[in-house]
């Protein structure tokens, strides 16, 4: 083992050359939960080599081999990359270290600015190979460097253009400059997105055709690389896309799904019955099977120092605990009784939670007596008191005899103060004199300092008759919201379509992105540029 207080140089390098022994994986594992400097010096490596990988090819400097041999001569390019083990041999040949020193020698020469400040987010990350369950830590920092397919407030949106029995294809397009990427062949439309705090990454859901199930996958802006990341039974609490801040990890929830070995599924999104967390390592590329409890959705990441995703449980009565990304470890004492698929204002300071009785149906978890979304306490001013200790979202609906919210979506403004929500199934009757409130296809956006939600927070969208709400995405600086609205279809085999507006939360009639008429393309959800 590493002697306390030592760094490992040479198993970080290893692990980039993927040369590990699992005794030495674990060996690294370890040590880097406890140092952020090597923690810090993998994340520098981790993100040169990805902007070495997209250079021109250029010609070396006339004086390298001299710089190379008095470097070697002079001490200042010590061969940390020699493993004990014999990474690299007596024997090995003088262009493999040639190579090696090359990068070194790059590497210090490369004006990447600051690298490996702490973002306030999470730290180890997980998985040591595609579909595994074994743990592999990753630095807990975010070097700011590489350039962004979307300016800072720039709107971002996925299309969807075919017909269910041709190719349907998907492309990511920035609003401002009608640049795209193309984001894959998919077999239905897309439901959820959600963009990196970085840039770096588009995570989003899609349908699979008409199986009543759905796909993961996220795409990497910088070079257009698209990984799926599962398949799951489309099911309530089911598309939220969790990123920590420090974008390290995204978490989702697969329920468990047959559709046959020839459905393109991987085999160990099954392993367990029902519904379980799962994390992507943007990293390594890597994902992993976080719990296997078979009832266990993926809600938000806590900003804290020792931050930790939050794992809501299915129950009669639910709740919600933090989990290690990187161990699966619960913290059991931290459990959160009567707390189900928190989300995290993006300053940390509240969440908006849903309570009440759920019931099991049909192999989904949905509420079924008193679910409201629920607003906490300020975690940093509750004092001995419970944060969880939550406010009702609609002050002006009053349960009777256990009327509920059977689901429902909600979402956050960048102000921490906004919010927003949308789908709520209401099992009670109307609340309104017209009997449209709550209404299914109505979108409520409220603010914590304004009142939270009433039927007078209905935002004024213009949809045609049967359309239905898919998604709200706040603008980054709050003054708009991009709502997704889904078309009926016309029979099977028609092209799904769906409306993207943009309203503004100041007033004004809506503006519709992508091209109208009565049968657009499949246009959003959106993702709005940090």
């Amino acid at each position: 083992m590493t002697p306390r207080g030592k760094h490992v140089d040479e198993l970080i390098s290893a692990s980039l050359a993927g040369d590990l022994t699992d005794a030495e994986r674990v060996e690294l594992d370890a040590h880097l939960v406890g140092c952020e400097q090597c923690r810090n010096t993998l994340a520098a490596f981790i993100a040169e080599r990805r902007i070495l990988s997209g250079l021109p090819v250029a010609e070396p400097p006339r004086d390298l081999g001299v710089r190379v041999l008095k470097g070697i001569e002079s001490g200042r390019l010590a061969p940390w990359w020699r493993r004990r083990g014999g990474l690299i041999a007596v024997g090995a040949s003088a262009a493999a270290v040639a190579a090696a020193v090359l990068a070194v020698v790059v590497f210090n020469n490369l004006d990447l600015g600051p690298v490996g400040q702490q973002s306030g987010s999470p730290h180890a990350s997980a998985s040591a190979a595609f579909g595994s369950a074994g743990p592999s830590l990753s630095p807990s920092v975010t070097p700011s460097i590489a350039a962004t397919f979307l300016g800072p407030g720039e709107l971002g949106y996925l299309s969807l253009n075919g017909a269910p029995l041709e190719a349907l294809r998907l492309t990511f397009i920035d609003d401002a400059t009608g640049a795209s990427i193309d984001a894959g062949t998919v077999s239905g439309p897309p439901v959820s997105a959600a963009l990196s705090p970085d840039g770096q990454w588009l995570a989003y859901i899609t349908q699979k055709g008409q199986t009543g199930a759905n796909e993961v996958w996220a795409l990497h802006l910088t070079d257009g690389e698209v990984l799926p990341l599962g398949c799951s039974s489309s099911a309530p609490f089911t598309d939220r896309l969790a990123w920590s801040q420090d974008s390290r990890y995204l978490a989702y929830t697969l329920v468990a799904v047959d559709l046959g070995p020839s459905a393109g599924c991987p085999a160990d999104d099954s392993a367990s019955a029902g519904a379980d967390a799962w994390i992507f390592e943007t990293v390594i590329g890597a994902r992993k099977n976080l719990t296997r409890s078979g009832n266990a959705y993926a809600a938000s990441f806590m900003a804290s120092d020792a931050p930790a995703l939050e794992v809501s449980f299915a129950a009669e009565q639910p709740s919600t605990t933090p989990v290690d990304p990187a161990t699966g470890k619960r913290a059991d004492q931290d459990v959160a009784a009567g707390v189900f698929m928190p989300l995290f204002s993006p300053d940390g300071s509240r969440a908006i939670f849903w309570s009440g009785t759920m019931t099991l149906n049909g192999g989904s978890w949905h509420f079924s007596t008193g679910g409201m979304p629920q607003l906490s306490r300020d975690f940093r001013s509750a004092g001995p008191a419970s944060p969880w200790v939550g406010t009702p979202l609609f002050t002006d609906l009053v349960p009777v005899g256990g009327e509920a919210f059977v689901s429902g979506d909600f979402a956050w403004g960048p102000d921490s103060d906004q919010f927003a929500f949308w789908d709520g199934a209401w099992t009670g009757a109307p609340q309104s004199a017209d009997g449209s409130y709550p209404s299914q296809t109505d979108a409520y956006v409220g603010s914590v300092s304004g009142g939270l939600l009433s039927s007078a927070s209905t935002l004024a969208l213009v949809r045609p008759t049967d359309a239905y709400l898919v998604a709200i995405a706040f603008a980054s600086d709050g003054t708009a919201v991009a709502v997704t609205i889904g078309l009926p279809s016309a029979g099977i085999g028609d092209p799904p379509s769906a409306l993207l507006q943009i309203l503004s939360l100041r007033g004004g009639s809506p503006r519709t992105v992508g091209g109208g008429g009565e049968a657009p393309p499949w246009n959003g959800p959106a993702a709005y540029g940090y």
